[in-house]
Order: structure tokens, then sequence, then C-alpha cells
């Protein structure tokens, strides 16, 4: 059976299923995080201590390949090794996977510092095609790995076997895609040293290879390290913060709570959008950390009420966890409001706390670019519709288009192409309406495919992140209109939208990003 190759027309369905498989791969490791070892006997608690590592190894693997696939980097963040956590994870997994083959393993460092300025991943799987190469070869004794960093600020990775060696002919071809040696009795490809050579000299690295005089192979690589690579530890960067976590996910609010306490912040967490604004009207907060998804208001909703609201509060900044990596999914979050977002699963307590520190410290607060439109028809339109029922029209229009984009969502699914027709139709006239032009042409070409007798997925699949996009750019442009004393009556104003129907408490003013007190 042969696996079509993937193409931009994926590009929807692979963000779909990063999503769902962050989303469950972010419950897999908080729930191995939050188990206490002390409560479990020795076996099993080994046994859970290397089912967690290796759930964060698959982890930074997986948003390796998810961003290669999207070819989307533009908010992902710098990340470093935490030395200490790595090195035992790397212990964890290989001191089991070569007692399972009657080997031992052994690991030894030398001056590494606490963090390493090096992407997790590309170390990552280096040394899991060296171990594993060596594990596949070696019939029996120790396979020893070394990480030193060298006095010209490289990271040097050995790796030793006693294992037979190389044969001549197979180190002429090494670090190529054939490099199996035929005169083994063992099965591979030898892709591992291939992709291992590849991923060195992407990075400006070298990799060398040999045999041991006292027998065995030893391979090494030298990963050149950034002028900043070694930073120094500091004190906790959240200390007396006061943060709101909202997450649905029980799990997803405890570890967040535990990773942002280690560094040194009070944390209050909720289950839903509704109980963030709720927690919102009763305290203070630096800020706030929102899941995307939520029951009753999700993310998208509570931001906007937030921004939306008279008073200081509009200027609380937020971070928005999600699991969703698209440009488009990540565009719509910051055209709602949010100050930053950070991609499920987080791993990593500085790190956090860096993003948090980011949104407390920004200066001028971005501005989303707005969609194209053609200001002269907007306010036409809203001449047109008269000082007594303008800001009715505005608040029509905005609940139009989410509709609109809560269905195409909904029929995006199949596709269900009858359903694609209605609600391209609707974004049709709603887009023209409102003379945001883009979105008018992409909403008609997406409408006229839709009615072909065999509509083609991926062109589908290709224009639907960009409608996406588009509608909601409109849909925060709508939403951020104030109309001009000429049009506005104090009696038609649009109410602020914070609390929700179902609460009663008022909304009390936080203190800012440096903790003064706000009117």
């Amino acid at each position: 059976m042969s696996i079509p190759a993937f193409g931009p027309q994926d590009a929807q369905t692979v963000t779909l299923l990063g999503h769902d498989l962050r989303a469950a791969l972010s419950e897999v490791i908080g729930g191995l995080r939050l188990i206490d070892p002390a409560d479990i006997p020795a076996h099993p608690r080994a046994q859970i201590a290397r089912a967690r590592a290796s759930s964060e190894a698959l982890a930074l693997l997986l948003e390796q390949a998810l961003t290669l696939l999207l070819g989307d980097t533009s908010t992902v963040p710098p990340q470093h090794i935490q030395t200490a956590d790595f090195l035992q994870s790397i212990t964890l997994r290989w001191n089991a996977r070569t007692a399972e083959h009657g080997l031992s393993f052994s690991l030894d460092t030398e001056d590494l510092p606490p963090q390493i300025a090096l992407d997790p991943a590309l170390v990552e799987r280096i040394l899991a095609n060296l171990l594993g190469n060596a594990l596949k070869y070696v019939d029996s004794g120790c396979i020893r790995c070394t990480l030193r960093a060298t006095a010209d600020n490289q990271l040097q990775i050995a790796v030793q076997d006693q294992g037979k060696g190389f044969s001549p002919a197979t180190l002429s071809r090494l670090f190529t895609c054939n490099n199996y040696d035929a005169q083994s009795d063992k099965t591979g490809s030898g892709l591992g040293l291939y992709i291992v050579w590849d991923m060195v000299e992407r990075a400006g690295g070298q990799i060398t290879a040999g045999n041991n005089a006292a027998g065995g192979a030893e391979i090494i690589v030298h990963l050149p390290l950034p002028a900043a690579a070694m930073p120094q530890t500091s004190p906790p960067l959240l200390q007396n913060l006061r943060l709101l976590v909202a997450d649905d996910s029980e799990t997803g609010r405890l570890l967040l709570t535990n990773l942002l306490t280690l560094q040194g912040a009070q944390i209050t967490a909720v289950a839903d959008g509704v109980q963030a604004l709720d927690q919102l009207g009763r305290a203070r907060f630096d800020a706030l950390l929102i899941d995307i998804e939520m029951p009753q208001l999700n993310g998208l909703e509570v931001i906007d009420r937030i921004r939306k609201h008279p008073g200081a509060l509009a200027q609380l900044p937020i971070l928005a966890i999600t699991a969703y990596q698209m440009r488009a999914n990540k565009t719509a979050i910051l055209a709602a409001g949010a100050d930053g977002l950070l991609c499920k699963p987080v791993l990593d307590d500085k790190q956090l706390a860096e993003a948090v520190m980011q949104v407390l410290h920004r200066t001028d607060k971005a501005t989303a670019a707005p969609p194209q439109i053609e200001p002269s028809q907007f306010e036409q339109l809203l001449k047109m519709a008269g000082p007594q029922v303008a800001n009715e029209l505005l608040h029509h229009l905005h609940e139009d288009l989410r509709a609109a984009e809560r269905g195409l969502l909904a029929a995006s699914h199949g596709p269900d192409w009858p359903a694609v027709r209605r609600q391209s139709h609707v974004m049709i006239a709603l887009a023209g309406t409102a003379g945001a032009t883009a979105l008018h042409q992409l909403a008609k070409v997406i409408n006229d495919l839709a009615h072909q007798a065999t509509p083609d997925r991926g062109t589908f699949r290709t224009l639907l992140p960009q409608a996406l996009e588009q509608l909601d750019m409109l849909i925060h442009f709508v939403s951020q209109q104030t109309l001009t004393p000429a049009l506005l009556t104090p009696a038609l104003s649009m109410p602020a939208l914070l609390t929700p129907a179902n609460l009663t408490s008022p909304i009390s003013p936080p203190s800012n990003a440096r903790g003064e007190e706000t009117a």
C-alpha cells in the first residue's frame, strides 16, 4: 500500500489532526507528571517515570514533525535543554531498553551547564538514532554515551559500544542512505546514521565515526552552541504574581498550577469561561492564562468580552494556551485580543514563565491587521441604517458572521457540500454588505467549488483556512467598531458584555502588569 505525499491541500487536515494529538498528549503528560512517586511501589514507579520521559520525548518529536509539515514557525518559541531533566530522561529510557536486550547503559557528562541553548528535539533525535543503532548491532556489553561542553563552545555527543565495530566497506558509505553491512547477521537499512548526518549538517555541526582499538564502534557528534548558549540559573520569574488559569481539563489545570507555582506565582484555577469572568469580577489578577476550547464560553469569547470592558480590565494581560498551531488559528487568537500564545503541551516551567513575562511586560499592544475592507462602503452602510438602528445593525452583523463561521467549520467535516454551499452563500452576502473584498472573493470561489459535480477536496482545504482567517479578522473588526457622534444615540449604544446573565457579581478593576492600582 502506498502512502500519498503530503501537499498544501492537506494543511487543514494536518492542523486538525495536530490539534487532537497535542491535546491527547497533553493529558498523558500531565497525568504522568501529577502522579506522586511516593505513593507507589518501586517497580511501577520506575515504569511510570520511563513512560513520562518517553511521552515528553514524543511531544518534542511531534512538534517538530508538525512544524515541518505545516512550514509555519512564526510563533514557535526558542527552546533550551533543561540539562538535569534531559539527562534523567535519557537514563530512564535507555537503561530500560538496553536491559531488555541483556546489555547495560552508561551516561557520562562533563562541564554541562544547567541549560543548553539547543533544540531539545534535535538532540533527542540524534541520541535516539545513535543509541538505537548501537542497540541493534551489539550482542553484549555496555553502550556508553558521553555528553560534554567543549572549550570551543560546542556540545560533544559520543556513543561507544562493545560490538564488532564497522567493517571497512561500511565505514566508506556510513553516512549515506544505503549503509547497511551485508556481512552482518543483523537486520536494518542503516537509515538512522544517514538521518543523524543530515541533521548534524543542517545544524552546522560535524560527525565522525570509527572503531576503538579495544573493539567496538564509536560515533562522535559536535554541535555548535550559540554565543549565549549557557544561561545561568535565576530566581523564580513570577514571584508574588497573582495569575488566573482557565482550562476545562482538570489535568491541564493541575499541571499549569504546578509549573507556575514553581516560578513563585499565586494561582487561582477555574474550569470554564463563565467561572473565569466570575473570578475577574471578584478579585484582581496580574494576568490570565486561558485555554481556547472550553464549554459555555470558549477562550476567544472570554477574551473578546474582556477587551470590550469599559474599565481597566480591558487591559488585562492575556496568554492564550492552545493545541492549535496553524497560522490562521494563531491570527484569530491574537486578533481577538490575546497578548501572546503558547502551544500545548506545556512541558517546562521556565518556558511558561517567560511566556507570561512577555505578556506582562508588553509595551504597545499589537493590533491585528484588519481584513481587506472598503472603509467608505462600511461607513455608507452605517449611514444608510441611520442613527436609530446603526448599533443594532452592528450587533446583528457580528452575530451573523460568527454563526457563518461556526456553520462553515461544521460543514468542513466531510465536507458536507450542501452545507458548504449554504454557508458560503451567506458569507458572500455578509462580506459584500461589510465591504470585505478579500472574504467576498474567497466565499464566491468556495461557493462555485461546492456547486461542482465532483468538488475537489484538496482545493477546498487550501481555501478554507484563508477564508476562516479573513472571517475571523472581519468579526474582530466589526466588534471593535464604535459609531461616530453623529450616528450614536445614547439609548442605543452597545452595552458592555463582560458579565454573563447568570452572573451577578460586579467586575472589580484588577491591578495592571506592573502591580499598580487601577481605577
